[in-house]
């Protein structure tokens, strides 16, 4: 059975194949994307993807519906050129507060004149020697609250242009951002693109430095390119670039109010796209206090998306096997967990076999990995949403098992009490002491610190998350979510059933047993 060939992508748009995707079957299988997708190509469609991989672009209609194809999944990315801004484009600049913003609005607007001097800048509800400023360097004052998703509700009503780009007093935007951005609305599915938020430039000393490297670990999405889907993590927008027409922002959420936009343009059908190609250094909080109510803040805001969005805003998205696999491990039985979790990939593996006939390695290979994946995700969030219970599970383990050797009676609890604390205080600890690995360079302080602080942002989450909870009365955001299934789809051949110039199409996707 066939289902309707997609519109093929603009021309002139590049695409790159998602990093994390796997070739099997001599390139004739992709696996991977988000949700997971496993895509048998015909022969003309392995060549296009061995000549975008050499950096071709799709260059013929059924290339590009290929290309489409691709991006829908999740299994490529579109790769645009550049575009000039011009008088189509906008940029909203909201403040913070405080003595320094002057110095600040004056470097972020000179950089953006420095940049782009044709692009117009409105700055929103500066007043005093801040007005002036922005009056110097051509821009408009608009009237309205300086910060937050206020602030950025009331440039959005002043603006006329086709485009808006919103960021903070005191960014630093790279060379290009915007253009990168842009480049992106060349299709006209998408309705925003959310560029890479990172850390400025800023001495705070050690330990300021250090909260805001935090802050920016939370914002920053990586160096790969890819949809914004309503299952992204819920952590705030620092920078965007929207198609003015359909955004709209409601400052009643704050800071998680670009994420609200987000996912009512999903649901509308549009794409949004994350590009990291498009860089801004953004101001993060320096104060622990003001890391710790940041994190708080955006646990408390899960249950108002969750009474907008329904389950979009609940837990993690997990399949059953993972899930039964990490809890076993978590209550201190690793070994039957990781027996769960093979039965699981076996599962899948097999389905792969008969959706796509992938070789019984490869699919064994597919299926571990997606199924490594969603066990890492499943560990994140949890530290986020049910921090209370490992932590307590370690604390009490620990304490029956110091107590039980002062008492020289072994552990009160029997030894499983020892292995259920250990397990439970890796879960809250590893992944943070790794991170410090990966980012000494901007931690300022030693590994124990790091993950102290780490993990006392996990816990200001998820105990924002519980007050959101009992506030609004929706426990959707302590629930997983079933993880979309895999799904297996077969392209058919242009020359097969009805000669050279029939379309390219998809046969009927078949969901497996999911993984990821």
């Amino acid at each position: 059975m066939a289902v309707p060939t997609p519109e093929p992508l603009p021309m002139g748009l590049a695409v790159e194949i998602d990093r994390a995707v796997r070739l099997a079957d001599e390139g004739h299988v992709l696996v991977g994307g988000s949700p997971p997708h496993a895509l048998r190509l015909p022969a003309e469609g392995v060549s296009s993807v061995i000549r975008w991989l050499g950096g071709s672009r799709p260059d013929h209609h059924h290339e590009r519906v290929l290309a489409r194809i691709l991006v829908e999944t999740g299994l490529a990315h579109p790769r645009p050129e550049p575009t000039e801004p011009g008088a189509q484009t906008q940029v909203v600049l909201v403040g913070h507060g405080g003595d320094t913003e002057a110095d600040a609005l004056d470097a972020t607007l000179a950089a953006l004149h420095a940049a782009h001097p044709d692009v117009r800048v409105l700055v929103v509800g500066v007043t005093g020697s801040v007005e002036e400023v922005a009056l110097r360097h051509g821009a408009r004052v608009v009237w309205g609250p300086v910060e937050g998703a206020a602030a950025r509700a009331a440039g959005l009503r002043a603006c006329d242009a086709e485009f808006v780009a919103f960021l903070e007093v005191g960014s630093e935007p790279g060379p290009g951002w915007l253009r990168a951005a842009l480049g992106h609305f060349a299709d006209p599915d998408v309705a925003a693109v959310v560029p890479r938020a990172l850390a400025a430039r800023a001495g705070h000393g050690n330990l300021g430095m250090t909260v805001a490297a935090l802050c920016a670990s939370g914002s920053d999405r990586g160096p790969d390119p890819g949809p914004v889907l309503a299952s992204t993590p819920l952590e705030p927008i620092r920078a965007l670039v929207v198609r003015r027409e359909p955004a709209r922002l409601d400052p009643a959420l704050g800071a998680v109010a670009e994420v609200d936009l987000l996912w009512a343009l999903n649901g509308r059908g549009w794409s949004v796209r994350y590009e990291p190609r498009s860089r801004v250094r953004m101001p993060m909080p320096a104060g622990l206090g003001a890391y710790l109510r940041a994190r708080w803040a955006v646990g408390a805001a899960g249950a108002v998306l969750a009474r907008r969005h329904g389950r979009r805003a609940t837990g993690p998205q997990v399949s059953p096997p993972v899930l039964a696999a990490v809890a076993l491990a978590a209550a201190g039985r690793p070994l039957v967990g990781l027996a769960v979790g093979a039965a699981g990939v076996a599962a899948t593996a097999g389905a792969l076999c008969s959706g796509v006939a992938l070789s019984p390695p490869a699919a064994v290979r597919s299926a571990s990995g997606e199924s490594a994946h969603t066990a890492r995700t499943l560990v994140r969030e949890a530290r986020k949403t049910w921090w209370p219970v490992p932590a307590a599970v370690a604390v009490g383990g620990a304490l029956a098992w110091a107590r039980g050797r002062a008492q020289g009676d072994g552990p009160a609890g029997g030894p499983g009490a020892g292995r259920r604390a250990l397990v439970a205080g890796a879960m809250l600890t590893v992944p943070h002491l790794a991170s410090w690995r990966r980012r000494h360079g901007a931690a300022m302080v030693g590994p124990l610190a790091w993950t102290a602080l780490s993990v006392a942002g996990d816990a200001a989450c998820a105990f924002g998350t519980w007050w959101g909870v009992l506030r609004s009365g929706s426990v959707a955001p302590l629930v997983p979510r079933p993880q979309p299934s895999v799904s297996t789809t077969s392209l058919v051949s242009r020359q097969v059933g009805g000669g050279p110039e029939a379309p390219l199409r998809k046969s009927e996707s078949t969901p497996i047993v999911s993984e990821r």
